[in-house]
């Protein structure tokens, strides 16, 4: 068991461009919500102190509970809104991954071979759908020449010395006839 199928645990040359726009996408959510934290700690640390400094030190015990509403404060409003951000960025794959799975089992699964995944500029899977439309359009230029050498196939035999090659024939019109092209 050589160590050549082995798969490494991270790596970083496989879908480059799109695992650096879902790091930079992940890392914005991230800053959004160091941001919102240092938002309220500004906003709390930044009120002024009514009395002197000795009153104040009378009134907290120590930093501590000064602090930890703030900090229960800053940590909730960050997550709800890294929450918030993060509903809407898998959108842009599990949406096109869903319709392309759908039609699969659908529409090609029964033998329409001109379904085309046309998906929107940005969708994360567009290389995927390339890939599925080429196959596709691969398997039914091969489809159709099938059906083109049938024909031929069965306008030369004519005659009545073939009956038994036509009934072939017309056995593997019926069975191209499942797949619909162009």
């Amino acid at each position: 068991m050589g160590g050549k199928n082995r798969r490494s645990i991270i790596n970083y040359s496989v879908k480059r461009q799109m695992q650096i726009r879902l790091f930079i996408k992940i890392l914005g959510i991230i800053l959004i919500g160091v941001g919102l934290m240092a938002a309220v700690f500004y906003f709390f640390s930044n009120r002024e102190i009514n009395s002197s400094y000795r009153q104040f030190h009378i009134h907290a015990n120590n930093f501590l509970e000064l602090l930890r509403p703030t900090v229960f404060l800053s940590i909730f409003l960050a997550l709800l809104a890294s929450a918030a951000i993060t509903l809407f960025l898998p959108i842009r794959i599990a949406g096109p991954l869903f319709r392309i799975e759908r039609d699969m089992k659908e529409k090609v699964a029964n033998g329409d071979l001109t379904v085309r995944f046309i998906l929107r500029t940005g969708d994360e899977v567009g290389e995927l759908a390339d890939a599925v439309n080429h196959c596709l359009d691969s398997l039914g230029k091969k489809i159709e020449t099938t059906q083109k050498l049938t024909n031929e196939l069965e306008s030369r035999l004519s005659g009545n010395e073939g009956d038994e090659i036509k009934g072939l024939v017309v056995k593997i019109k019926d069975n191209l006839k499942q797949f619909k092209v162009r």
